[in-house]
């Protein structure tokens, strides 16, 4: 059992000071509307205006894993006294009205820009209002488990997918295989470094949108659950036994040979390298190569003792022909150093494998050197945004493509990653007391002006130009204009499910896009997402 989630409802997945606030509002308040926004991008003052974008994902794992679970009364039991003894005043009439009302389903309207949606920031991503004018203090209660649900799996696939055009712009320049390397030039290490497993599950399938390539286990099997629309259908059939329903799906998927979300390769640890000691090294290295030699792809850790004297003679030299006999096989040795300073290391082990494999030119006049297909380098240890970009540089200073080289992200992907790396916040902008709209905002005159604290006001509509999004006040929508967030949520349903190739196939499609690589739609960008992918 897990205990935390059977104890956790939505009445006490708040902060504290959320559960006085229906008190606070002005008497006659009926309607609230806030929206969510990544306000601005620490990620392009480092790196460049063209990565000022969030890339949207991961709200409807949270509306399926929890908005959706009607509120119960042992929920409200257990508030009553748990927040009488916290000494908060709790609003049991509100919740109570909720149960007896709707059975316990929530009476707000989530609206959001469809999943994997890049937007410049300063855009609206989501907006919610209650739907009942009784529940007008719902819409701010649930900022802390909502807003949370949104930055973080928002930052990581953000995160990751400027990794990914950071990995392209070296490719396009240095490589004649930008495709065919890019999917799985960044794997996800970060499981292990995640703060908890539902963090490195939501995480983890944040970074697939963007990529094939993860060791974590948990986000390939939470894209499966969240983003299947198969999965939800076997889950109807069995919905208090969520496996059978996976294994439905995967069964399902094996016959009709879908692929995975995700793909990973046979590779050692220490543990493994070193299980007989400094002498018994090269027999493990051995045993992976011959499974390479079976048309595989092996990932070696090889700096249990001495690095550059297994890369130079025990991969250089004695496997040699044993790696070349692999590729020819059509099977890869991937060596993995995993200590020392990162961009030293990659360099070094490049001019190596040069020594002893030799290399080959790019054929369309980039002059950039090659290593032979079986063999490769990849760098797991100390990765960040920063640190891989720097290992690109160097690697092309060298003249050698950045093909040569992978790269695993543990904790700097799914770990390293904050609310203000985006700069995200929950505001409300619009009420409705005794009948009378209000827009409501803050601008406060004592801001660090490198943080936008001023918000927006009125209710808002997040729309799409042909060339970018905006954000603007609802009731200034012209004729021809539609707004780019949709229902997602309303009063305990989904109206909308995403599976998890949609997620993907619109990120692709606004990335190709603000690339100047896709045909610019004038009203749905998605539908044209769908074209092109």
């Amino acid at each position: 059992m897990n205990i935390l989630a059977s104890l956790t409802s939505t009445i006490i997945n708040t902060d504290s000071y959320k559960v006085s606030h229906w008190m606070q509002y002005p008497e006659g308040t009926e309607y609230v509307s806030s929206y969510i926004e990544a306000r601005s991008s620490q990620f392009a003052k480092e790196f460049g205006k063209q990565y000022d974008y969030a890339q949207l994902f991961g709200l409807q794992a949270f509306i399926k894993d929890y908005l959706s679970n009607p509120i119960e009364q042992i929920d409200i039991d257990i508030a009553e006294i748990l927040f009488d003894l916290h000494g908060e005043p709790f609003h049991k009439e509100g919740w109570q009205y909720i149960v007896d009302e709707y059975g316990g389903k929530l009476p707000i309207e989530i609206r959001a820009l469809p999943e994997g949606t890049i937007a410049s920031t300063s855009n609206a991503l989501v907006e919610i209002i209650n739907t009942d004018p009784k529940c007008f203090w719902l819409t701010s209660y649930v900022e802390t488990s909502l807003l949370r649900a949104v930055w973080y799996p928002t930052t990581v696939a953000t995160k990751s997918r400027i990794c990914k055009e950071i990995c392209r712009e070296f490719l396009d320049e240095t490589s004649d295989n930008t495709e065919d390397v890019l999917n799985y030039m960044l794997h996800d290490f970060g499981a292990r470094g995640a703060a908890t497993t539902e963090s490195s599950a939501i995480g983890g399938m944040a970074h697939i949108v963007n990529f094939l390539g993860t060791d974590n286990v948990m986000g390939m099997v939470a894209s499966m659950g969240y983003y299947n629309k198969d999965f939800s259908q076997f889950l109807e059939e069995t919905p208090k036994d969520p496996k059978v329903a996976l294994l439905k799906l995967l069964k399902k998927m094996k016959k009709e040979e879908t692929p995975a979300p995700a793909f990973s390769v046979v590779a050692s640890e220490h543990s493994t390298m070193t299980i007989k000691g400094r002498e018994g090294e090269k027999e493990q290295i051995r045993k992976l190569i011959d499974y390479a030699k079976k048309g595989n792809t092996v990932s070696i850790v090889a700096d249990s003792y001495n690095y550059y004297e297994a890369v130079e003679n025990i991969f250089g030299e004695e496997f040699k022909e044993d790696i070349l006999e692999a590729g020819r096989n059509g099977g890869r040795v991937v060596i993995r150093p995993d200590s020392g300073d990162p961009v030293e290391v990659i360099v070094k082990t490049l001019e190596i494998l040069e020594r002893k494999f030799g290399t080959t030119t790019n054929t369309k006049g980039k002059g950039y050197k090659v290593l032979p297909d079986c063999i490769r380098v990849l760098q797991g240890d100390g990765i960040t945004e920063r640190t891989m970009r720097e290992i690109l540089v160097a690697v092309k200073d060298k003249r050698y493509s950045v093909e040569n080289v992978f790269f695993g992200m543990g904790g700097g992907l799914l770990q390293k990653v904050n609310r203000d790396n985006l700069n995200f916040a929950q505001k409300a902008s619009f009420a409705q007391i005794n009948g009378e709209s209000y827009e409501i905002y803050k601008d406060p005159i004592t801001a660090n002006p490198d943080f936008i604290k001023k918000s927006k006001r009125g209710r808002l509509s997040t729309v799409w130009s042909g060339t970018a999004f905006k954000t603007i006040k609802t009731s200034d929508l012209k004729g021809n204009e539609t707004d780019a967030m949709i229902p997602v949520f309303r009063n305990g349903d989904i109206p909308t499910e995403f599976d998890f190739k949609d997620a993907r196939q619109n990120a692709e499609f606004f990335s190709k896009f603000f690339r100047g690589q896709a045909v610019a739609p004038t009203s749905d960008p998605w539908a044209q997402a769908r074209k092109v992918a």
